[in-house]
């Protein structure tokens, strides 16, 4: 009789936007494997190289921060708090 393999494994539950992980569930279809199994692997790169390489970028490529200073901005603009910069040919 061969010996049997056991792995010590447990089941872990996170939430997510259903657009977000019906988006993921898409994406794994697409490259054929489990949402499971993506998340595994996804975690497994992370504990090997000590870290993450995803971006922090909005849809816009800003940080939240820089999102924060433009829509600030924004609103100072249409407020009509600005100022007319000398470099600026009218």
């Amino acid at each position: 009789m061969a010996a049997k393999e056991f792995i010590d494994a447990i089941g872990s539950t996170f939430t997510m936007e259903r657009k977000t992980k019906d988006q993921f569930a898409d994406l794994c279809d697409e490259i054929g494997i489990s949402i499971s199994a993506a998340v595994n692997a996804l975690i497994e790169q992370a504990i090997r190289q000590q870290g993450m390489s995803f971006s922090l970028l909005d849809e816009n490529g800003s940080t939240q921060e820089g999102a924060s200073e433009i829509k600030r901005r924004i609103v100072d603009v249409r407020a009509g708090n600005v100022e007319e910069h000398p470099l600026i040919e009218a």
